[in-house]
């Protein structure tokens, strides 16, 4: 049973370089979800959530 201070790795985002796409990746070590391929940490930045305030605003 998961302890209640553990927290799941941060969300990700990196291009990989096989699928040629932006995923978002939460594993770790980092692979590619979709074909699970091995990721570089230079390819990755953090994952920030749209805000969704702003879009209601219609704000750009």
């Amino acid at each position: 049973m998961p302890n209640d201070t553990d927290r799941p790795p941060a969300m990700r985002e990196a291009e990989c370089p096989y699928c040629e796409r932006a995923v978002l990746v939460y594993e770790e070590p980092p692979r590619c979800p979709l074909c699970a391929c091995p990721l570089d940490e230079d390819r990755m930045k953090p994952y920030s959530f749209p805000d969704d305030a702003s879009q209601d605003a219609g704000e750009p």
